[in-house]
């Protein structure tokens, strides 16, 4: 019996972290995406994190049923989520700088050791019967061990390289929004750069000068359970969006008139124009259903497809 009350205290507790959860969904346009989020604010306050390509001065918050009293930006070098991964990623470069130090100094000894073979004088010996062949195998060894030494030092001086643009990156910018509100709920919305949908068509022939024009929307990669939309217009003039699926929808279908093409496409081949204000983009070619190649393709005011060979 004793067991019943915590259940109930566990299952209340994970029903008020779903409900503070919150839904979150993604505008994508033609140069850039929209973030909205829905999150609990327990107290009046909420601090939501903000991804690295979060545009500046895009912020906005909304306390629905309430009012927002303060918003306060942290930058990266302020917050403790960005600040404990400067940290791990500057240990991480204190141990490839000793790495580095390490391969100079094993640089320097086989270095030494390859001039030093190469300078000794040959001398028979009842112990070494043929020195010339032990001197050529010893500067062999201390040359090949140089080499992977020279192999090392390359590596690790790109890592050092990629290291230090993510330390750049990660020290940079707003990594997080405090929020205090009158109730219990706050809703977000910022721009992000680096994310946005690009077109891409299929041109499906049949024959007969029939075909059809798909226009897809290739998304980025996104978190489960967010909501996608896709807007034609760019962030600062967007245009209606809908919803889809997936992340390579169909935006729209349009009928092909093409010129006859013979029991199969040519590489080069004509159609009247479709709908006009498609953007251009790549396009794949089908012919009855088989992939024959992609090339770009002009959008909504061409008229003829060339495809790459």
């Amino acid at each position: 019996m004793r067991l019943l009350p915590l259940a109930v205290i566990l299952l209340s507790s994970l029903l008020c972290r779903q409900a503070f959860a919150g839904t979150k969904s993604v505008t994508y346009f033609t140069d850039g995406a929209r973030v909205e989020q829905e999150v609990g604010a327990p107290g009046g306050y909420a601090e939501v994190p903000l991804p690295e390509s979060f545009a500046p001065g895009s912020l906005r918050v909304k306390a629905p049923g309430g009012t927002v009293l303060r918003v306060e930006l942290v930058t990266a070098e302020k917050d403790r989520r960005r600040s404990g991964e400067l940290a791990r990623l500057k240990e991480r470069r204190g141990e490839l700088l000793d790495r580095m130090a390490a391969l100079d100094r094993r640089e320097e000894i086989f270095s030494a050791a390859a001039k030093s073979q190469s300078g000794k004088a040959p001398r028979r010996t009842k112990a070494n019967p043929d020195p010339v062949a032990a001197l050529q195998q010893g500067t062999d060894f201390a040359l090949s061990q140089m080499e992977a030494v020279l192999r090392s030092k390359r590596k690790c001086r790109s890592a050092l390289d990629a290291l230090e643009r993510e330390i750049a990156t990660a020290g940079k910018g707003v990594a997080s929004a405090r929020i205090w509100v009158v109730g219990s709920r706050a809703r977000v919305s910022y721009l992000v750069r680096d994310e946005r949908w690009t077109p891409s068509y299929d041109l499906r022939l049949s024959g007969e000068g029939r075909g059809e024009l798909l226009m897809h929307a290739k998304l980025p990669p996104r978190e489960k359970g967010v909501q996608c939309f896709v807007s034609r217009g760019s962030a600062a003039q967007p245009m209606a969006a809908e919803t889809v699926r997936g992340d390579f929808p169909v935006l729209a279908r349009y009928p092909l008139a093409v010129t006859a093409t013979g029991d199969r496409p040519t590489a080069r081949f004509t159609f009247a124009a479709v709908e006009a204000g498609l953007p251009p983009g790549e396009a794949s070619l089908y012919w009855s259903g088989e992939y024959l190649g992609s090339a770009p393709f002009p959008g909504g005011g061409g008229t003829e497809f060339t495809l790459d060979r």
